[in-house]
């Protein structure tokens, strides 16, 4: 979806030299740096509020469960698990010799 070219990364980067200015650039990253340094921090309380639910409700078991990646997955057991075989008769019909199909 965002397949960017080299020429369309230099367009990129021409026209932010030209609106931003060359003495901001640095600044501009800087604060880019912090955005995503915050981004990055939300995400990580999220998923620690909620490991911390999980712990105090006991349910890591049902976590675990759920969480293919924690267990020694084996996904051919597991689909061992629901195959269905059909019978398949060891003789196949033959034909009589008085018949024909034509």
């Amino acid at each position: 979806m965002l397949d960017f070219g080299w020429a369309e990364l230099l367009v990129v980067i021409a026209l932010l030299v030209i609106v931003v200015g060359p003495n901001e650039i640095p600044v501009l990253m800087v604060a880019l740096g912090r955005v995503f340094r915050r981004l990055q921090y939300i995400k990580f309380a999220i998923s620690q509020q909620f490991d911390d639910v999980m712990h105090d409700a006991d349910l890591n078991d049902i976590r675990k469960s759920v969480n293919f990646e924690a267990q020694d997955f084996d996904e051919a057991e597991a689909d061992a698990e629901y195959a269905v075989v059909p019978d398949i008769p060891s003789e196949t019909p033959q034909k009589e010799e008085g018949s024909s199909d034509e």
